[in-house]
């Protein structure tokens, strides 16, 4: 059957589910199994949730929370609130007690749904501190532990209970769940998505219904006939509360692909294996790290395997992006291709499952190196640019047409305009509402109907967007030069023992760069290069891991111009993480924090 494009996202949904009631459009782990849940079933699911959040109180246009990692509980409890006629506004399981706390009293949240007793935890420290919070409803019962549940008068409740409180409600609201479905109109605010806050005080994007439907549709469109319309199947990891997971759980019902959650982001290899997805939604990081351990794990071996990996590699490139290309450097090129793909080249994509066509990957920048590499191994990694504030994609490389290095071309309806200092502007029906309980916010990036994205980037004559970097992160140098460090920084991911290169040069004289080790290839250096330390953190001081990483330096500064290079450079002892501060839930580096966490370091690069 056709895609089911509805005005609303809930209509949509209403659509799915009477088209294909039988259709299994979920699938989690219960256990080693995976249970599979059709659509038919999910809305029912859906609907004694939904009723129960209305019996709480719960009002058409209020605001209800979701604090988890993605799993289907999220997908489900999503559903039941705009089932409600209610807004979604996700948090994100990494975000502090005192984080939660903010979102929840600046959306105004009613109810908030917790994964499990670590999440409900930071809700009951800040219990004092939410006045128009109702009830906190823990999704998963089973890792509640220790916490005793007493009834639904209590401040906290499972979702079992609630789910009892919907049937005793539908009982006198029987079509309550569907005609609050049917009653969404188009320009309806869907979700209140809280920026993670590279910089300042997190807003809330209140993207709408229009907004997602638009985006479906168009980047439907744009993955063509490679799409399998009820056919695809998704392993799912990214965080619901990031804005291209948003829409990959929506795009469920749009194109009834199945989505398998993955149990953690530990188990993602395993689940994959297991699940053989089609397709993956993903952030850059995760191929990054993917691309670390597979040219690792070749270089570790012996001196034949090593040649053999190299020249699979080499071989593919030479056959994909040839150089001077002709017929019959293409035939003979493509033999010894198929030769490198069945010697080498399809364990790689055998890992990840052997079936995956193509994988939709934004939110950073992402390395043409790395692009090329999956591709040469099977996988083609389909990069798109968007910002929370144009619901995910206003640009995106589509099966057909890659070019590795770009985002690709605006897709249908997208207006790109670059301002005179180089900014993307944007206008589109995929553009925000605006930022919730901030008007003089939303007017400094909605200009006469045009988003200012804080991007700056460029059009190729043929029409790909290239992004240089943000507006924001540009830096001035002493000597007047701008440069963008995002485009050096990006230079150094093919580097395996790198984890982090920040970029530092803001108004001094020459540029610096901090460093951070990938802890699992560091500690294969000092084994391999007979390292004694104690503690790991010591191996931040070595004098051959810091030749190493000079030379990798070298080869960067080789790409560039000279005011561009990177004079000195710190390592430091520890990585970079979500938990320490230094990264956004979507692992994006948040500058402004680490140049003032490590300033101390940063200043003694220009004091020797």
């Amino acid at each position: 059957m056709p895609r089911i494009i509805e005005n609303t996202v809930t209509g949509t949904f209403l659509k799915r589910v009477q088209e294909t009631p039988d259709l299994v459009g979920f699938q989690h782990k219960t256990g080693k199994n995976w249970a599979q849940v059709t659509f038919k079933q999910f809305h029912d699911q859906c609907k004694l949730v939904s009723l129960g959040l209305s019996e709480l109180g719960v009002k058409p246009g209020e605001t209800a929370a979701i604090m988890s990692n993605t799993c289907f509980e999220w997908a489900l409890c999503d559903m039941a609130i705009l089932g409600a006629s209610a807004i979604t506004v996700p948090i994100y399981a990494s975000n502090s007690a005192g984080e939660a706390a903010f979102i929840l009293n600046h959306s105004e949240a009613r109810v908030v749904f917790v994964e499990d007793e670590k999440q409900l935890e930071k809700i009951i420290e800040k219990r004092g501190t939410l006045p128009k919070l109702l009830k906190v409803v823990v999704m998963k019962t089973a890792s509640a532990g220790s916490i005793s549940y007493q009834g639904t008068n209590d401040f906290f409740i499972t979702i079992d209970i609630l789910k009892s409180i919907g049937l005793a409600r539908s009982e006198k609201d029987p079509d309550g769940f569907r005609q609050r479905l049917i009653s969404a109109r188009k320009d309806d605010v869907l979700t209140i998505c809280y920026t993670s806050g590279t910089t300042g005080v997190p807003k809330g994007a209140m993207v709408t219904h229009d907004n997602m439907m638009s985006v479906l549709e168009d980047a439907g469109a744009a993955l063509g006939p490679s799409l399998v319309i009820d056919g695809e199947i998704m392993l799912t990891f990214l965080p619901f509360s990031h804005i291209l997971g948003k829409v990959e759980e929506m795009g469920t019902y749009a194109y009834g692909w199945r989505e398998c959650y993955a149990q953690n982001l530990g188990s993602i290899m395993m689940d994959i294996a297991e699940v053989r997805p089609t397709m993956l939604f993903a952030v850059p990081r995760i191929f990054e790290k993917a691309y670390t351990r597979i040219n690792a794990l070749a270089n570790s071996g012996p001196p034949l395997k090593r040649k053999l990996f190299a020249w699979a590699v080499k071989t593919g490139k030479s056959h994909l992006f040839p150089v001077r290309p002709g017929i019959i450097q293409k035939l003979f090129s493509g033999v010894l291709y198929a030769l490198a793909r069945n010697i080498v080249l399809d364990k790689i994509k055998n890992k990840f499952g052997g079936n995956v066509k193509y994988a939709i990957c934004g939110g950073a920048p992402f390395a043409r190196e790395i692009g090329e590499f999956f591709r040469v191994a099977g996988i083609l990694v389909l990069e798109g640019y968007g910002l929370t504030e144009t619901c995910a994609p206003v640009s995106f490389n589509g099966p057909d047409s890659v070019r590795f290095g770009s985002v690709g071309k605006p897709l249908a309806d997208v207006r790109i305009r670059i301002a005179e200092d180089g900014e993307i502007c944007i206008k589109s029906r995929k553009v925000f509402k605006g930022y919730f309980k901030m008007p003089a916010e939303t007017a400094d990036v909605l200009v006469d109907g045009w988003l200012q994205t804080g991007d700056i980037g460029h059009l190729s004559k043929d029409g790909y967007l290239h992004i240089t970097d943000r507006k924001k992160d540009i830096i001035i140098t002493s000597g007047g030069k701008n440069i963008a460090p995002q485009k050096i920084e990006n230079l150094a991911k093919p580097f395996t023992l790198i984890n982090h290169l920040v970029v530092h040069g803001d108004k001094r004289h020459f540029l610096t760069a901090l460093v951070t080790l990938d802890k699992e290839e560091t500690l294969k250096f000092a084994k391999l290069n007979q390292i004694a330390f104690n503690e790991y953190q010591e191996l931040a001081n070595s004098v051959k891991l810091r030749e190493s990483i000079q030379k990798a330096v070298d080869q960067i500064n080789a790409q560039l111009a000279t005011f561009e290079s990177i004079k000195k450079f710190t390592i430091l002892p520890n990585e970079f993480s979500v938990e320490t501060g230094e990264l956004t839930p979507s692992l994006k580096i948040k500058r402004n924090v680490v140049t003032k966490k490590f300033q101390t370091e940063l200043d003694g690069l220009y004091n020797t």
